[in-house]
């Protein structure tokens, strides 16, 4: 009885049974899973990108460009995107907005879906708030329809529930409802649990229901064109500026050189 009430606050919504179309095996063994992971560094997002794969293929150190990895996962074929930290001012912002974006090409023809990772015991800030609007900064307003927050080293809960933190929390809470109440807890100490990830692939399988096949953007018509259509948007241009003043990401009063994404409608 403990083991299903854990299962059932770990995997967000999938109280309610997916469709009969949601199930591991009804996909075809040549068609893939596309996912790709976003956040900061430290959020655990290699770790989960070899928990959901079954195999350690990303390295846990500072990601310093897009990598893709894939493997057999459940009857399907899983694609994996390892993204950079939204955050690093110690790279060229071009470069950055550039080589994130670059994780919609690595996944070809499209994701299916965005895993935005959170660590299940971290202190939310207004840094973390942040990120949703970066994610549409990047891809667009819909995007956020394609999104999961995956809550990261959930080993750390030690039999606390998730949902007592995101209902304590209405920051945390109001990021959850932005991606549609979606979230899932993964326990990268585990990586044999394949319990935990069949619930992801389901969770993404309801989804792709839900939203008709996978993630598209107008902005973005070509997934080849995508990286140099990020810095030639006629309907939304980036201008990104280094300004000095409050530090409202860290939460210290003090000047410093901020990245900071200014959308031009």
């Amino acid at each position: 009885q403990q083991q299903e009430k854990r299962t059932q606050w770990t995997t967000g919504k999938l109280e309610q049974p997916p469709p009969k179309r949601c199930t591991l095996m009804s996909k075809n063994a040549n068609e893939s899973t596309r996912m790709v992971l976003l956040g900061e560094t430290g959020a655990g997002k290699s770790a989960a990108g070899n928990t959901i794969l079954g195999q350690k293929v990303f390295k846990s150190a500072v990601t310093n460009k897009c990598l893709k990895k894939h493997a057999m996962v459940a009857g399907r074929i899983v694609s994996v995107v390892d993204t950079l930290d939204f955050f690093d001012t110690k790279k060229n912002p071009e470069q950055l907005v550039r080589e994130t974006a670059r994780s919609i090409s690595l996944s070809r023809p499209r994701p299916h879906a965005f895993l935005i990772a959170f660590p299940a015991n971290m202190r939310f800030t207004e840094r973390e708030e942040q990120i949703p609007q970066m994610v549409q900064i990047l891809f667009g307003e819909d995007a956020l329809k394609y999104s999961i927050i995956l809550f990261t080293h959930g080993d750390q809960l030690e039999g606390g529930s998730i949902e007592k933190l995101i209902e304590g929390n209405c920051a945390l809470r109001h990021l959850v409802q932005q991606c549609g109440d979606r979230y899932h807890v993964l326990n990268n100490k585990n990586i044999k649990d394949r319990k935990q990830v069949n619930h992801l692939l389901l969770m993404i399988d309801r989804m792709i229901v839900q939203n008709g096949r996978y993630y598209t953007n107008e902005m973005l018509q070509d997934s080849q064109q995508g990286e140099e259509q990020l810095t030639q948007r006629r309907e939304r241009k980036i201008s990104i500026q280094r300004n000095s003043g409050y530090s409202f990401l860290s939460g210290d009063c003090h000047h410093f050189n901020m990245l900071v994404v200014v959308v031009i409608d």
